[in-house]
């Protein structure tokens, strides 16, 4: 199976970064996503590569299988087939998200949110820094008190992703919450300093 199209390379885009915390938005977030995957993959990826792979600052092109091998292994699959075996047929169409939602770069270490999403789930969270949050509360999710997670933001109305989630003894490089018409409630319940 070998799914070149845009939308499953931009699935993988996105899922990298939910997974990394940044949005390959500036030279920065680039450098974090270069360092983020060869810290996965233990191999060394090029500041060029990463930059032709977002296609950041006009650069462009169809990656090469090798550059998708390792940047679906940076998020836990064996390859880049394996991501889209694992992910299903990877045609979503792009989105771009409007609306209510909480961008990570927005919160303060001690601030709290409350989330939820269908059928009757709901976590309380607090934001640790670095892209972290630990759930103080759970009913009717997989998630549990005290489990950690990373996540990039959270959009009312959209799945969210969880990425290094660890879940007691055991860790999870990916988790998807609300994947039936997803999250129906993003509050922030306290922020520091209020």
């Amino acid at each position: 199976m070998n799914h070149l199209d845009n939308s499953t390379i931009e699935t993988l885009r996105r899922l990298i970064c939910e997974a990394a915390g940044c949005e390959a938005g500036s030279p920065a977030d680039l450098y974090t996503l270069m360092l983020f995957i060869e810290s996965r993959t233990r191999e060394t990826v090029g500041l060029t590569t990463v930059k032709r792979f977002w296609q950041y600052g006009g650069l462009s092109s169809k990656p090469r299988q090798s550059t998708l091998n390792v940047m679906a292994r940076s998020i836990g699959y064996r390859n880049y087939d394996d991501f889209c075996e694992h992910y299903g047929d990877c045609t979503p169409s792009s989105d771009i998200v409007l609306g209510e939602g909480i961008k990570v770069a927005d919160l303060k270490p001690g601030d709290r949110l409350m989330l939820r999403w269908n059928p009757g789930r709901e976590v309380v969270l607090e934001y640790l820094g670095n892209s972290t949050f630990r759930v103080l509360s759970s009913e009717g999710s997989k998630l549990k008190a005290n489990d950690t997670f990373q996540a990039a933001f959270f959009a009312l109305g959209h799945a969210a992703m969880l990425a290094n989630v660890i879940h007691g003894d055991s860790s999870w490089p990916l988790y998807e919450i609300g994947q039936q018409g997803g999250l129906t409630l993003v509050r922030r319940l306290s922020s520091v300093g209020e």
